[in-house]
C-alpha cells in the first residue's frame, strides 16, 4: 500500500481542470486496474467497482477529479492570453503566478502579468478575472500560435509540495485530490481485508463547474446510498468568525451535517459519528451557510439516495497554494474504512428502512 503522503503528493501534482481530466482518471485507473472492474462513463468519470462478501447495499464513493483552473479564452495583440476561470477563482490572488498552460503539443509555462507597485497609483482598481493577461515570452498572436498556444486550451497554477511543521502539506488542487487520494487508499485497505457490500468508487469530472460529471456517473453506478470524500475550505483563520472553526486543520475528519445543496439525514450522520466516537477517529461537525460539492447532485438521483460528506479540511482553498494536515487526511480515510466495514445490509435496512 502507498504511503499516504505520497500519494495525496502524485494527485496533486497531476494536471486536471475542468474538461482536461485525463491525466488524472488515468493516474487513479492505474491504482486500482489490478482489483477493481473499472469503466468509463460519457463524460470521462472513472468508475472502479469492488464486490465484497455481499452485493448489498452499493455503496458510492465519490471524490472529484478536476481541479479549478482556466481556459485560454483570448489572444491580445499584443502575444498575451486572456482567461477563462474554471471554477471558483479570486482574480487577486493570480497576478505573479506562474501557469501550465496543455497544448495539442505539449505543455508551456506562463506567468499571470502583475503590475508592479511602482506604476500603482490611488486610481488602481482591482483586477476583474477578464482583465487579467498571462504572459507566454510572445509578442503577437503568430508568436503564441508558433509555440502551439491557441483558444480552448487549458491551465493550471504550476505544482509543487511544500512541506511546513512536518504535517502541513502545501500544493494546488487539494480541492479535490485530498479525496481522490483518501478514495484510493481506502480501496487499498480492502483489496486485503473482506467488507460486507459492494463499493462503487468514482472519479467525478467537472465538479468545480456545477457538479455535471457526479450527476452522469450515478446514473451508471447505481447506489443505495453514498460518502462523498472532499477538501472542504477550512474555517480557522484569525478573526474569519468568532464562533470556534468547524473545519479547523489538525482536529480531524469534517462531518458535514448540511449545506445549502444537501440535509444530511440525521440518522445516517448520527450513526456516522458514533461510530467515530467508537473508534476514537478525531472528528469534527459542519453545520455550511455557503458551498457545495458533488452530493448536491447524487443525493436526489434514484428518487433520493442517503448520501453524507466526509472531507478534510483545506486552508487557502481554491488558491494555487492550498494546505492540509496529514492528521486529517488520515482520518478521513479511517473513518470511510470504518463505515464501509460496519456497513453490511442488516445495517444498511436498519438505518434506512423502505
Amino acid at each position: 500500500m502507498q504511503p499516504l503522503r505520497e500519494l495525496l503528493t502524485t494527485f496533486a501534482d497531476c494536471f486536471g481542470p475542468p474538461g482536461g481530466e485525463a491525466p488524472v482518471a488515468q493516474l487513479m485507473s492505474q491504482h486500482l486496474q489490478s482489483f477493481c472492474q473499472l469503466r468509463r462513463d460519457g463524460l470521462g468519470s472513472v468508475l472502479a467497482e469492488k464486490m465484497g462478501t455481499q452485493a448489498k447495499p452499493r455503496l458510492l464513493l465519490a471524490a472529484h477529479l478536476d481541479e479549478i483552473g482556466f481556459m485560454v479564452q483570448g489572444i491580445t495583440a499584443q502575444g498575451y492570453l486572456r482567461l477563462q476561470a474554471l471554477g471558483g477563482w479570486d482574480a487577486s490572488l493570480l497576478p505573479g503566478q506562474r501557469l501550465i498552460i496543455q497544448t495539442v503539443t505539449g505543455r508551456r509555462e506562463g506567468v499571470v502579468a502583475a503590475l508592479p507597485v511602482h506604476f500603482r497609483t490611488e486610481n488602481t482598481k482591482p483586477l476583474k478575472m477578464e482583465e487579467l493577461l498571462v504572459d507566454i515570452g510572445a509578442n503577437s498572436p503568430q508568436e503564441v500560435q508558433a509555440l502551439g498556444v491557441g483558444l480552448g486550451d487549458l491551465a493550471v497554477p504550476r505544482a509543487g509540495l511544500g512541506v511546513l511543521n512536518e504535517q502541513c502539506l502545501v500544493n494546488k488542487a487539494w480541492d479535490d485530490r485530498v479525496g481522490v487520494a483518501a478514495m484510493v487508499a481506502v480501496l487499498q485497505h480492502f483489496r486485503d481485508h473482506p467488507h460486507p457490500n459492494t463499493i462503487v468508487a468514482v472519479g467525478t469530472v467537472q465538479e468545480e463547474v456545477g457538479s455535471r460529471g457526479a450527476a452522469a456517473a450515478v446514473e451508471l453506478a447505481k447506489p443505495d446510498l453514498a460518502i462523498v470524500l472532499e477538501g472542504p475550505p477550512a474555517d480557522d483563520l484569525p478573526g474569519l468568525s468568532p464562533d470556534p472553526p468547524q473545519g479547523a486543520l489538525g482536529r480531524g475528519v469534517q462531518i458535514r451535517l448540511y449545506d445549502p445543496t444537501i440535509i444530511v439525514p440525521q440518522n445516517f450522520w448520527r450513526w456516522v459519528v458514533e461510530l467515530a466516537q467508537q473508534r476514537q477517529i478525531p472528528h469534527q461537525l459542519a453545520v455550511r451557510r455557503s458551498g457545495a460539492t458533488d452530493a448536491r447532485a447524487i443525493h436526489v438521483a434514484h428518487g433520493g439516495l442517503p448520501t453524507i460528506v466526509l472531507g478534510a479540511p483545506v486552508r487557502y482553498a481554491h488558491s494555487p497554494a492550498s494546505m492540509i494536515h496529514l492528521a486529517d487526511v488520515e482520518a478521513l480515510v479511517a473513518l470511510t474504512v470504518a463505515i464501509i466495514a460496519a456497513l453490511d445490509e442488516t445495517r444498511w435496512r436498519d438505518l434506512f428502512p423502505s
